[in-house]
């Protein structure tokens, strides 16, 4: 195993002999194992220990065997006690996505050159089958990168079960973890379950897996050197020039567009990725955030952070029917008169415009979309989403500025679609209100 380790760090230009190696150090025995080899290959190693306080007396039982360990070896080690638990809590995320956050943090705060962790050709396989469970693209098929910055992989060609020779052959104890022998988690029932399976197919499951992986990293990293010279041709000060991005192969575009999400912080998904492309063609703005958007216009796609102050989607004014307002590039006037003419004629030529005034309920407000807006239009049996109904016909980067009239009971009017069957006009309407846009 000491060879295969050393083959996998000149392979990956992962160490110097001169570098300072953090270990992360659990204390199972993958970690245990990773320690005794980078020491016995010659390198400078620290250990680092971190005690998530999830399983009570086994995690101090831990914590002990580490610092044992490192005394036994003449290694330096420093111990972290993180609470899981409430950061879970408090950002709403799983146990094993927060102790993985947490364990990072800790990472990128050393002082030391390179940090090993102790991730095998086993862990790799299940990171594989557990991000195709979910969905995913090429480069999370291609599960753990053997290098990411300053994070290196030493064990990452190796199995379980090279480990648990090398630690047989060393004489060697470790701890178990007795939440790896259950199946609640996610990646406990792959090991437990999935490959057991897949290895009744083939036998040889990890080495074909290994050489499956090295295609696939092979394709990944020529794709990615494409989409880092398509960003690069396209980028410019007014944003990224669409045209030359839409004509991309779909391959690199979608990776290309997947980048820029990255490098604004927004999180990526497929729907985004697939909504992004749609404007390219033509134009259009997209809201992938709370005030955020992708805005296609005049040529270049950029991503446009809006000041909740001053968003669209919070326009909203009590309107006096004696007033003119601005609404955005629109002015919005009203008139209130008498029925003066017959009223199948104004029925015919209104029906867009006008409204009955007097079966409006207390004040009016002159506002544009908001969340959960509903509407019964004009001599429709149903109630529709607006939502749906801009969908349907009003371009993305229009939605905002659709003029909506609302009183105390809910929208009366919105601009291009028509007055509530609520307050239309009817045989017994005396007056109506005409709401004038230009």
């Amino acid at each position: 195993m000491l060879d295969k380790v050393s083959k996998t760090i000149e392979k990956f230009n992962m160490l110097q002999k001169s570098e300072r190696v953090l270990v992360g150090l659990s204390g199972g025995a993958d970690s245990v194992s990773l320690l005794l080899c980078l020491i016995k290959l010659g390198y400078r190693v620290s250990a680092c220990h971190i005690n998530h306080q999830l399983r009570g007396d086994e995690s101090m039982r831990d914590e002990n065997f580490c610092i044992e360990l490192c005394e036994k070896l003449d290694i330096p080690i420093k111990v972290h006690r993180i609470d899981v638990k409430d950061y879970c809590t408090k950002n709403n995320c799983s146990v094993e996505e927060g102790a993985r956050i947490l364990r990072y943090e800790i990472f990128a705060q050393t002082s030391c050159d390179k940090v090993a962790t102790a991730h095998t050709l086993s862990d790799s396989l299940e990171t594989t089958i557990f991000n195709l469970a979910r969905g995913t693209g090429l480069k999370g098929l291609c599960s753990v990168p053997p290098t990411r910055e300053n994070i290196v992989r030493p064990l990452i060609e190796c199995t379980r079960s090279d480990i648990e020779a090398f630690l047989e052959s060393e004489n060697q104890d470790f701890v178990i973890d007795s939440t790896n022998l259950e199946t609640d988690y996610s990646r406990n029932k792959i090991r437990h379950k999935v490959i057991p399976a897949l290895e009744e197919i083939n036998t040889s499951l990890l080495k074909t897996y290994m050489k499956t992986i090295e295609n696939l990293k092979a394709d990944e990293s020529y794709l990615e050197a494409q989409t880092n010279e398509l960003i690069e041709s396209v980028q410019s000060d007014k944003g990224y020039r669409a045209e030359q991005l839409n004509k991309a192969h779909p391959a690199i575009k979608n990776r290309a567009i997947s980048e820029i999400l990255l490098k604004e912080n927004i999180s990526v998904s497929h729907d985004r990725i697939t909504d992004i492309a749609k404007i390219l063609e033509s134009s259009g703005k997209i809201n992938l955030q709370t005030n955020i958007f992708a805005v296609c216009k005049n040529g270049y796609l950029k991503i446009s952070r809006i000041d909740s102050k001053i968003s669209s989607a919070n326009f909203c004014k009590q309107v006096d029917f004696n007033e003119q307002y601005i609404f955005f590039d629109k002015t919005v006037s009203f008139e209130i008169c008498e029925i003066n003419d017959s009223f199948e004629n104004i029925n015919k030529k209104f029906a867009n415009m006008y409204c009955d005034y007097d079966k409006i309920k207390g004040k009016v407000s002159l506002r544009s979309r908001k969340n959960g807006d509903k509407i019964k239009l004009c001599n429709r049996n149903f109630t529709a989403s607006v939502k749906k109904l801009f969908n349907a016909s009003v371009p993305l980067d229009e939605r905002d500025k659709i003029a909506i009239l609302e009183d105390e009971d809910g929208i009366i009017f919105i601009e291009g679609f028509g007055c509530a069957d609520r307050v239309k006009i009817d045989n017994h309407s005396a007056h109506i209100l005409i709401c004038k846009i230009s």
